[in-house]
């Protein structure tokens, strides 16, 4: 069954590090501190955020398997059957909730009655149909 990784896209670190990077600035400037301590903890956290940025992106995946549809990003994992999902927006970006996405313009899956998880596979409309496929098999 297609195993999908999730797409990649720099939003998340300018987003990260256009707001970081302005508050260690400030901090630095009111502080006490010495420029080299200041540097060693502005770089020991930048430098933490980036390996776990890379972490989730690489362990953030999808999978249709059978009648399932099974996510993974970093601790968070799960399954969603696939003729209970009700609604897919396309192109949509979706800012809180289960996100298991490293990409805007993805995927918002609307299952259940009133779930939601946004996802960001490689190619949207590829993921649609392999989708609808299955849906159409289980209805049949």
């Amino acid at each position: 069954m297609p195993n999908y990784k999730s797409r990649w896209d720099n939003y998340n670190f300018f987003f990260a590090y256009g707001i970081l990077i302005p508050v260690f600035l400030v901090m630095l400037i009111f502080s006490d501190a010495t420029a080299k301590e200041w540097l060693m903890v502005m770089f020991s956290l930048l430098g933490g955020i980036t390996v776990l940025l890379l972490i989730i992106y690489f362990t953030t995946s999808y999978k249709i398997d059978g009648q399932y549809l099974r996510y993974s990003s970093f601790i968070f994992f799960g399954k969603i059957k696939i003729k209970n999902i009700n609604k897919l927006e396309v192109g949509k970006t979706m800012y809180v909730g289960m996100k298991p996405a490293f990409a805007r313009h993805g995927i918002i899956v609307r299952y259940n009655k009133y779930d939601e998880i946004y996802i960001s596979p490689p190619d949207n409309n590829e993921f649609v149909e392999e989708l609808l496929k299955i849906n159409l098999k289980s209805r049949l």
